[in-house]
């Protein structure tokens, strides 16, 4: 079986040869990203692999320009990797579903397009945690859920609140997998830990998340956690 890129999702579209990436979220409707960032990806790989091992395995790869820096989840690390000079969306893909079939690699997903025309908006991108809240006393359907899609709970604001992780071993794409969540009647909602990629005038990675930077869903949790230690 060839491995699916991991931001791949029922809602894909081809558009001038590359994906259209997106999903459904049960409280906003089809959230659509666009098609990839044609110079930069982001990349799990095995925990403990050193800087210079990763720079061997992208390196057999002529898409592969340098490691760009490096974004700390609960899951572990994610690298940000650019890509050669004139590469396109669709050499992004490719590049992609390469890396799926190394050992050392467990995801791999795109940053996105702008999604307008201002300088000072972040680059977004899919990390592989995302975040599920559920109806109480649901927690034996979740269960059954994570162990249908093999994903993994790797950190928990409640009983009711819970960040998931995904990797190529689960049974569809992040997207897929974040659709699906959505379409459970016990889930309230099912939302993606997003990577920001803020521009810097010396060109360096300045890259934070949505659990991070405290934003909608992810803000709302953290205050709950912090009201029951009360």
């Amino acid at each position: 079986m060839e491995p699916t890129l991991q931001a791949t999702s029922v809602y894909e579209v081809r558009t001038a040869g590359c994906i259209n990436f997106s999903y459904y979220n049960k409280l906003s409707g089809t959230v659509n990203f666009g098609t990839a960032k044609a110079d930069k990806i982001l990349v799990r790989f095995t925990d403990g692999l050193s800087l210079e091992a990763r720079r061997q395995v992208l390196s057999r790869y002529p898409q592969f320009h340098s490691i760009e820096g490096e974004i700390a989840l609960d899951s572990g690390i994610l690298t940000v990797v650019r890509l050669v000079p004139n590469a396109d969306c669709g050499d992004a893909e490719r590049f992609g579903l390469k890396l799926l079939r190394e050992g050392t690699v467990s995801y791999v997903t795109p940053f996105f397009n702008r999604t307008s025309a201002d300088p000072e908006e972040p680059f977004t991108g899919l990390s592989n945690e995302f975040m599920v809240s559920i109806e109480p006393g649901k927690m034996a359907q979740l269960e059954q859920l994570i162990a249908q899609t093999r994903t993994s709970i790797v950190f928990s604001f409640s009983e009711e609140v819970h960040v998931l992780s995904a990797d190529k071993n689960s049974s569809a794409s992040i997207l897929e997998i974040l659709t699906l969540f959505n379409q459970q009647d016990f889930v309230s909602s099912a939302e993606p830990n997003l990577v920001y990629s803020f521009p810097t005038s010396e060109g360096s990675v300045n890259a934070q998340t949505s659990k991070k930077m405290n934003m909608a869903f992810w803000k709302a949790a953290k205050a709950e956690k912090k009201n029951k230690q009360r």
